[in-house]
């Protein structure tokens, strides 16, 4: 049978539909863009063209691969971040759009500060896609980003050296359960993190994708999935400049327990849980001194 483009990516799409992929389109549109090294555009202007037996056997390959559920972002090896092309790996959580959100509130914070160099602390940075989005639209931002994974520290210094931001990203290797180093101190103007807040139950029903293939560690702190707050929130109050913001990222059913965290832990912090754009509980934010902070 001679393959077209299009031939391939109509099989493609019928494929991934019977294996209930989302966005099965898509995800037949990308593959075969990375295995021809073409965008979507370029496919679309080829629709024609014929596939020779070696991009045929590089297709059907992908396909394979995100048909076993591999996340497509591990297969591409990249994922678009705040209009950014991160790269990705096994070592480190995919982006999602709720934590753009996050850099969002972030940047609006940014943008109503008076200071010449503002400081920021991103904890369990990952891929280090907030820092860097962050360093990439404020460019008068100095960040220091750390991690317990030496991979993903990796991958986030070439995320930052691709961006052009690492001479104002020092990363660091370090686990937020033991005792902190002195490059934590700051104090800082702003602290994000999108720490593991998964619980154990929860994990259990996680798409394939997520649960099967993303760094678990990553994702669940232990049973409860407050594990890592617990750990976290004694060590910003000392850490957050006057006036200063912490975010975090959380889970939708978490706010309740971590107002009243925040609230043992950090007493002097005013406490809020802000809803991602579903209106899902997704943010807790503590902020010092802050009393018209933008969200």
């Amino acid at each position: 049978m001679d393959w077209s483009l299009k031939k391939l990516l109509d099989w493609a799409t019928e494929y991934f539909q019977k294996r209930e992929i989302d966005s099965p389109r898509l995800n037949a549109e990308l593959l075969l863009g990375k295995a021809l090294g073409l965008d979507r555009v370029a496919l679309y202007v080829q629709f024609d063209r014929p596939m020779n037996d070696t991009e045929l056997a590089a297709f059907k390959a992908l396909v394979q691969r995100r048909a076993s559920r591999e996340p497509l972002a591990y297969i591409l090896g990249e994922r678009e971040f705040y209009s950014l092309p991160f790269k990705v790996s096994p070592a480190v959580l995919v982006p999602r759009p709720e934590t753009e959100e996050l850099v969002e509130l972030a940047w609006n914070f940014l943008q109503s500060l008076q200071t010449e160099s503002p400081q920021l602390l991103d904890i369990a940075t990952g891929s280090g896609c907030i820092p860097i989005a962050l360093l990439k639209n404020q460019p008068n931002l100095v960040a220091v980003a750390f991690d317990s994974s030496p991979e993903a520290l990796a991958l986030a210094a070439s995320n930052a050296e691709a961006m052009r931001v690492a001479s104002r990203l020092s990363l660091q290797l370090q686990d937020f359960h033991l005792p902190w180093q002195t490059w934590a101190e700051g104090p800082f103007d702003l602290i994000t993190a999108n720490p593991p807040y998964v619980s154990e139950a929860e994990w259990q029903g996680l798409e394939p994708e997520v649960r099967d293939r993303e760094p678990k560690a990553a994702l669940v702190p232990g049973t409860s999935g407050l594990e890592a707050y617990e750990a976290l929130l004694p060590q910003i109050a000392r850490r957050l400049k006057s006036p200063g913001l912490a975010l975090f990222e959380i889970g939708a059913a978490q706010g309740e327990a971590l107002l009243a965290l925040a609230a043992q832990s950090c007493p002097d912090l005013k406490g809020q849980i802000l809803p991602d754009l579903a209106g899902r509980d997704r943010f807790l934010k503590l902020q010092r001194d802050l009393p018209n902070i933008p969200s």
